[in-house]
C-alpha cells in the first residue's frame, strides 16, 4: 500500500494497492472468524500481567518495583547526563567522554580463546566449539561485571551460595576475570572512573536527573562516583504527559502493572498493516493529514517512535520525502560498509586454499582495488562465467603485483608478507591497521578460524544524529525521547519489539540467578530484563501529550507472518480487550470512507502484469521507420564482427531448436548473471570425467591393462580436479571425490573394453572441427578421434549420461549433433588432418560414448562396427528439417514463441530435455498450453 499524498489537496490521500482476497484473511484474522494464535496471546498477556505487576528485589537495602523486561543487555533506561556549568548545555555521558575526561587507557579486543584452558566447567564444550563458547564466556563476564559495584574480581562474594553448578560456573568466571587482569568493552574506563579521583577529570560532568532504579551495581557505583566527583545539575522537566483521565494518561501512568480496564478513546488508536513499508506509508500520510486538519500547527509537533535498524529509518525517510515533510532525528549518515573487513575476509578466503570463483569475483569489485571498477566488474562477470578472468590476466604493474600475491599460504610469515603486498599495491583499501592487529592476535601456526573471526566485518555504526528544530522527531527503540510531542506514532508493534523478549543467559538457569541475587551477586536475569524493558517503553509513551497511534505489521519484509507484540497485549488488556486483534482497526476490513486519511485507488495492472502476446505466436523484427527497408532484422548476425559473423556450435543451435527466444536472449546475453558458489553440477562432472578419460588414454597408445588403470586413474582425477575444479580439493568435499573415483574407474574400465574388442587407436583428443551448413558458420570440438582396423574413422562425443535419452531421440529422427558434426568434416571451412582424411575419401562415423552405462551409440554408418548400438539411419532427419525452418524465421527477423506445455511435448514426443525451457523469461513469454483433441471438440 502506498501512501504517498499530495500537499496541494484538502486532504491526505492514500494510493491503494488492492491485493488478493486471500491476503486480507492474513491481516489480525482473529476478526475474521478464528485465530490459531489467539489462545496463546491470551496466555502471554496473562502472563506478563500475572508475572511482572509487583516484582520486587533487594540491593544495598533497598527495595525497588519491576513491571517488565528488556533484550538489551545492559541499557540504561535513564541515560546519564550531564549539564556544563558554564555554557548550561546538557550531552550524554558516553564511554568515550568518560575516557577523554579521565585519561582512561583504551582496552585492546580480547582473545579468550587462548586463555580458555583445561579445568573450566566450559573446557568439553570449548573443545567441540572453541569460537561460540569463547562469545558465551565474553558473555558472562560482561554480566558477572556489572553484577559487582567497583568492577573487580573481589566483589564477586561466594560464600554465601550453595556448592553445586552455579557456583562452579560463577567461580570459573571469577577466576578467569582475575587471570585476565582486564574486561571485554567499554567496563575498564568505568573502572578505571571509579578508581580515579575527582581532581584527575580534566573538566567537570555534574550529572543531572534522579538515580535510575534500574541500574546494575556497576552501573549505579559509576553514577554515584560522578555524582561524587562533580555534583549534580538541576535541569526543569521537559516532557509532558497526556490530560488526567484520558486513555493515554492511564496507560502512561499503570503500563507494565495491575490496573482497571479503562474505556479506550480519541487518546489512543491502533491500526493494522501489512508490513514495515505500508506502516512507514501509513505514518507519513497521517502526519500530512495531522498538519492539513490543524490537530497540530508544527511538524515538530508529531514524532515517530520506530524499532532499532535501517529498515524503518529508511523507509520513513522515503515516505516522508514523497509527502514533502522533514524527519529530524534521522542518523548523520547511512550505516557504513566495512570495506578493509570486507576485503581482509576475502583476502584470507583467498590465501587459505583454492579461492571460490565467488570469492575471486568479490575481491575484483572491492573499493580500493588498483584498476578502474569497470575493468573490476568486467573481471568479476568473467570468473562467474568461466572461473577465471581473461582481463585480470593481462594486467600488469600494481595490479599484477596485487594478483601475484594471491597464492594459498602455509605458514603465518607467507600469510602476512602477502597482505602487505597486497596493502601497498591498494592504499586506498585502508588495509594496514587491520593487518597489523591480526598479526598481533596470530601464534607460531596459522589458526584459520581464528583468523577470520577477527577479521569479519562489522557494519560501521552510525555517527551522530540530524536533530533541528523543524522536522518530525524520529525516536529509537533503545533510547529515550529527547523533546516532548504532541501525537506519536509508534511502528513495528509485533514480533519481537516494544519490548523486546529477552533470551536466557550462556550460563545459568533463572532459578540459579534468583539463588544468586538472594546470596548477594546480583546476577540480571530474564525478570530484570523484562522490568527494564517495559519501562522504557512507558516511559517512551509518556512523551505524547494528547495522542498516541500504534501501527501493527502482520508481515515482515521476508513475508513471514507476525504475532502482535507484549506492549501490544499489556495496552489492549488496559483498554478492555480481550485479543491484541480486538483493539486493531484493520484498514482493509473497514469501510474506505471510515479511514483516518484519504485516499486514491491506483489502477490494476493489465493481465495481473502478463505480458500481451500476438495470437499466431510469432514476434516479427523489423528495421526502424526511418529506414528504406523495412524487412526484417537478420537475427543470426546479431554476433557479427568486423572481421565477419561469429561461428555457432551445435549445442547453441540446439538451443533455436527447442525456443527461438531463448536462443535470441544467449545471443544477445540476456541471461541469469546470479552469482553462486562452485557446485558439482552436471558441467564440472562432465568436464572432469572427459579430462580422465583424455590423461588415461592418450593419443597412439594401446588401451591400458586394468593394473594401469589402478595405478592411473586417481593421479589423472587428482590433477583434472586441480586443473577445472580446485575447490573440490577441500576437506568437505571428500566424500564426492571418493565417489567421482569409482566413477571414474568404471568409465575407463569399460571404455578400455571397448578400444581393445573394436581394436581401435586413438589418434587425437579435443578435436576442433570449423565448417559449414546452408551458409551459416558452425564450429564444434570432438572429444576423441579413432582408427579402426579398417580404416574408417570414429569421431567420438563423451556424454556424462545414460544411452535411454539419447538413443530415443536418435531413433525419432531429432539428434541435430550428430548431423553437423558430418556438415563440418564434409565442409570445412579450416584444414585439419581431420579434414584431409575425409578429403582422400576416409570413412567418418560419429558416434557418442554414454559414460553412465558404457554405451556408443551412432546412426547407420557405425552398424557393423563391434560393441556400437545403430540407431537407424535417419537419426537427424526430423532436427535438419526443423533446423532449416527455424533458420529461414529468424533470418527474416521472426521469433516463435514456445507454448506452456512445450517442455512435455519435447521430451515426449522428440526425446529432447528442453532445459532452455528453464529460463524465466521465456516462461514469461510463453503461450497457453495447447488444447488437445478432446479439449478442442
Amino acid at each position: 500500500m502506498d501512501l504517498s499524498t499530495d500537499r496541494a489537496s484538502s486532504g491526505a490521500k492514500m494510493a491503494w494497492y488492492p491485493h488478493r482476497e486471500a491476503d486480507k484473511a492474513r491481516f489480525w484474522p482473529g476478526r475474521a472468524g478464528g485465530d490459531e494464535r489467539s489462545a496463546s496471546t491470551r496466555r502471554l498477556s496473562r502472563l506478563v500481567l500475572t508475572a511482572s505487576a509487583f516484582v520486587t528485589f533487594r540491593r544495598y537495602g533497598r527495595k525497588y518495583d519491576y513491571s517488565a523486561i528488556r533484550s538489551g543487555f545492559f541499557m540504561r533506561i535513564d541515560p546519564l547526563m550531564t549539564r556544563s556549568p558554564v555554557t548550561g548545555a546538557l550531552r550524554h555521558v558516553t564511554d568515550d567522554l568518560l575516557a577523554d575526561v579521565y585519561l582512561a587507557p583504551r582496552s585492546s579486543t580480547l582473545n579468550l580463546i587462548d586463555q580458555l584452558g583445561r579445568g573450566a566447567p566450559w573446557s568439553d564444550t570449548f573443545a567441540a566449539a572453541p569460537e561460540e563458547t569463547a562469545r558465551a564466556v565474553e558473555a558472562g563476564l560482561l554480566a558477572l561485571a556489572h553484577a559487582t559495584p567497583c568492577l573487580e574480581p573481589s566483589d564477586v562474594m561466594l560464600d554465601a551460595i550453595p556448592k553445586g553448578r552455579a557456583r562452579s560456573h560463577l567461580t570459573a568466571l571469577r577466576d578467569l576475570w582475575r587471570d585476565l587482569g582486564t574486561l571485554p568493552g567499554s567496563l575498564n574506563i568505568w573502572r578505571h572512573v571509579l578508581i580515579s579521583q575527582a581532581a584527575e577529570a580534566l573538566e567537570p560532568l555534574p550529572l543531572t536527573g534522579p538515580d535510575c532504579p534500574f541500574a546494575t551495581p556497576a552501573e549505579a557505583s559509576l553514577a554515584n562516583t560522578l555524582r561524587a566527583h562533580h555534583g549534580h545539575a538541576h535541569v526543569p522537566p521537559r516532557i509532558g504527559m497526556a490530560s488526567d483521565g484520558s486513555a493515554l494518561r492511564h496507560i502512561q501512568n499503570h503500563f507494565g502493572a495491575r490496573s482497571q480496564p479503562v474505556a479506550p478513546d480519541g487518546s489512543v488508536a491502533c491500526y493494522g498493516l501489512r508490513d514495515p513499508r505500508e506502516e512507514a506509508e501509513f505514518a507519513a500520510a497521517m502526519a500530512q493529514a495531522s498538519l492539513d486538519k490543524g490537530s497540530v500547527t508544527h511538524p515538530s509537533e508529531i514524532g515517530l517512535l520506530v524499532p532499532d535498524g535501517a529498515v524503518y529509518t529508511t523507509a520513513l525517510q522515503e515516505a516522508f520525502d514523497r509527502v514533502g515533510l522533514p524527519i529530524s532525528g534521522l542518523p548523520a549518515q547511512t550505516v557504513r560498509r566495512d570495506v578493509p573487513g570486507e576485503l581482509l575476509s576475502l583476502l584470507l578466503v583467498t590465501l587459505g586454499g583454492p579461492p571460490p570463483r565467488t570469492a575471486m569475483a568479490s575481491l575484483y569489485i572491492t573499493p580500493g582495488m588498483p584498476w578502474p571498477p569497470e575493468t573490476g566488474r568486467r573481471m568479476a562477470r568473467e570468473v562467474i562465467d568461466r572461473g577465471w578472468s581473461r582481463t585480470a590476466s593481462g594486467l600488469t604493474g600494481t595490479a599484477r603485483e596485487l594478483l601475484d600475491a594471491l597464492r594459498p599460504c602455509d605458514t603465518p610469515e607467507q600469510l602476512f608478507g602477502r597482505l602487505g603486498a597486497v596493502a601497498r599495491a591498494a592504499p586506498d583499501a585502508g588495509l594496514h591497521p587491520r593487518i597489523n592487529s591480526l598479526k598481533a592476535a596470530s601464534g607460531d601456526a596459522l589458526d584459520w578460524p581464528l583468523l577470520h573471526r577477527l577479521a569479519a566485518p562489522v557494519p560501521l555504526a552510525t555517527e551522530g544524529h540530524d536533530r533541528f528544530v523543524e522536522g518530525v522527531s524520529l525516536f529509537t527503540e533503545t533510547a529515550l525521547p529527547w523533546r516532548p510531542v504532541r501525537q506519536l506514532i509508534v511502528l513495528g508493534m509485533a514480533g519481537q519489539h516494544w519490548p523486546r523478549l529477552p533470551t536466557s543467559g550462556p550460563f545459568f538457569t533463572e532459578g540459579e540467578i534468583a539463588m544468586m541475587r538472594d546470596a548477594g551477586v546480583m546476577l540480571q536475569g530474564r525478570q530484570q530484563k523484562f522490568a527494564r524493558g517495559l519501562e522504557l517503553f512507558r516511559r517512551q509513551l509518556g512523551v505524547a501529550t494528547e495522542r498516541v497511534t500504534l501501527l501493527v505489521p502482520a508481515l515482515d519484509l521476508r513475508g513471514d507472518r507476525l504475532t502482535p507484540s507484549t506492549g501490544l497485549a499489556l495496552i489492549a488488556h488496559m483498554l478492555g480487550a480481550e485479543e491484541p486483534a480486538d483493539l486493531v482497526v484493520d484498514l482493509r476490513s473497514e469501510p474506505q470512507e471510515d479511514w483516518p486519511i484519504a485516499f486514491t485507488s491506483a489502477a490494476p495492472v493489465p493481465k495481473g502484469g502478463a505480458p500481451e502476446l500476438p495470437e499466431d505466436g510469432l514476434i516479427r523484427i523489423q528495421r526502424g521507420i526511418s529506414s528504406p527497408d523495412r524487412s526484417g532484422v537478420d537475427l543470426l548476425s546479431l554476433r557479427e564482427t568486423e572481421g565477419g559473423p561469429l561461428p555457432h556450435s551445435p549445442s547453441r543451435l540446439e538451443i533455436l531448436l527447442i525456443s527461438p527466444l531463448a536462443w535470441v536472449l544467449d545471443e544477445l546475453g540476456a541471461k541469469d548473471l546470479t552469482w553462486a558458489p562452485e557446485t558439482l553440477d552436471v558441467m564440472t562432472l562432465g568436464t572432469l570425467m572427459h579430462q580422465v578419460l583424455e590423461d588415461t588414454f592418450a593419443e597412439g597408445m594401446p588401451a591400458p591393462e586394468a593394473t594401469e588403470l589402478d595405478a592411473a586413474i586417481p593421479g589423472h582425477l587428482d590433477a583434472a580436479i586441480r586443473r577445472h575444479a580446485a575447490w573440490l580439493t577441500d576437506t568437505v568435499w571428500a566424500t564426492e571425490r571418493r565417489s567421482l573415483l569409482r566413477e571414474a574407474r568404471d568409465i575407463c574400465t569399460a571404455w578400455a573394453d571397448f578400444l581393445r574388442e573394436t581394436g581401435a587407436e586413438v589418434l587425437h583428443n579435443e578435436i576442433a572441427l570449423k565448417g559449414e551448413h546452408g551458409g551459416l558458420l558452425l564450429h564444434g570440438k570432438a572429444d576423441c578421434l579413432l582408427k579402426l582396423p579398417d580404416g574408417r574413422i570414429l569421431v567420438v562425443d563423451h556424454k556424462r549420461s545414460s544411452a535411454g535419452g539419447r538413443r530415443e531421440r536418435m531413433t525419432k529422427g531429432w539428434d541435430l549433433q550428430v548431423a553437423l558434426y558430418r556438415a563440418m568434416l564434409e565442409r570445412p571451412t579450416e584444414e585439419t588432418a581431420l579434414t584431409r582424411l575425409v578429403a582422400d575419401g576416409a570413412q567418418i562415423v560419429t558416434a557418442y560414448h554414454m559414460l553412465r552405462d558404457g554405451t556408443v551409440l551412432s546412426d547407420a554408418q557405425g552398424g557393423d562396427v563391434p560393441k556400437v548400438e545403430s540407431t537407424g539411419e535417419d537419426a537427424s532427419v526430423n532436427a535438419m528439417d526443423h533446423l532449416a525452418h527455424v533458420l529461414a524465421e529468424v533470418g527474416a527477423g521472426t521469433i516463435r514463441l514456445n507454448h506452456a506445455d512445450d517442455a512435455r511435448t519435447f521430451d515426449k514426443d522428440r526425446g529432447i530435455k528442453a532445459y532452455a525451457l528453464d529460463n524465466t523469461l521465456v516462461a514469461a513469454f510463453s503461450l497457453p498450453e495447447t488444447a488437445t483433441e478432446e479439449e478442442a471438440q
